[in-house]
């Protein structure tokens, strides 16, 4: 995968503008898509952009990617920020056993199996299973970012049986070490992102508002520095959800309709078209609210 954030650095370490490096070879918006917004150019353009800042591609390209199942479960963990489960399950067929070459790789697959399971198939019991799979590996540490990943899942079951007292105990775990990760490519940000807009969610279903928004704030922050724009359409989306509270206890709308516009605005971006139909029908309500 094209590594974004050292591209951006090797540019201002070399003092080149945007407009100084698109000038000739594309638009100035096309590098604001690209570096702002992961929209990767074509790769005509991108070599010409490398070529004038002196670098070849291979330069900002992670070497990871050159394993087909680790580029696939890539693919795969984007896909369900969309909620595409049709392309997820067919990425994760794709993967066998004797693919997965390292311990992590292991680790993201038996992820991505409990995910599957238990958002594409509703099956908690197999969901479980991977999960446990992972929570039962000794070898790796307390804050290594599957285990908390493992974490987030059984938290999200225990949820959905209405066994918070577990779901706490899970999500206490998390809370332990979600913010000491170390975020230094795109693969980690997305999955802090997806553990912090799920822990997010959790305190906000519980009434715990102060808990919430502080870790969907930290998400933002996390979302905005590394031009991970996919999760600000979910964040802003749950901001203008909890914003009914305020409503609830006699303030305006303004504030949650402002974070429900600007959800539709990227989940536009991004495609994503669940956000952009729940965030819709949610203005409407407030709106209607609103004259009533």
């Amino acid at each position: 995968m094209i590594n974004i954030d050292k591209f951006i650095k090797i540019r201002k370490s070399k003092k080149i503008s945007q407009n100084e490096l698109s000038h000739g070879i594309c638009t100035q918006s096309t590098l604001s898509k690209f570096e702002n917004n992961g929209q990767v150019p074509s790769f005509k353009i991108l070599k010409q952009l490398c070529d004038r800042m002196g670098i070849e591609v291979g330069d900002i390209i992670r070497q990871s990617s050159d394993n087909p199942a680790t580029k696939n479960m890539f693919e795969a963990e984007f896909a369900f920020i969309t909620y595409d489960y049709n392309k997820i399950r067919d990425l994760l067929s794709s993967i066998h056993e004797q693919d997965l070459k390292h311990e992590q790789d292991r680790l993201h697959f038996d992820y991505l199996r409990g995910l599957y399971a238990l958002d594409g198939e509703k099956n908690d019991m197999t969901a479980l299973y991977y999960f446990n799979n992972i929570l039962s590996n000794r070898d790796i540490a307390d804050n290594n970012i599957y285990r908390l990943l493992a974490l987030n899942g059984c938290s999200q079951i225990y949820a959905s049986e209405n066994d918070m007292a577990k779901a706490h105990h899970y999500y206490d775990q998390i809370l332990s070490y979600i913010k000491d990760i170390d975020i230094d490519d795109e693969l980690t940000a997305l999955q802090v992102l997806a553990i912090l807009c799920d822990a997010g969610e959790f305190f906000g279903k519980q009434k715990e508002y102060k808990k919430s928004n502080s870790l969907l704030r930290y998400a933002y922050s996390i979302a905005s520095e590394k031009h991970t724009v996919y999760f600000l359409a979910r964040i802003l989306f749950r901001w203008g959800l909890w914003g009914l509270n305020d409503i609830e206890q006699g303030k305006g709308p303004d504030k949650a309709l402002q974070h429900l516009y600007d959800a539709c605005a990227f989940a536009r971006l991004n495609k994503n078209h669940v956000i952009l139909t729940k965030a819709k029908k949610l203005i409407k309500e407030l709106n209607q609210k609103n004259v009533d």
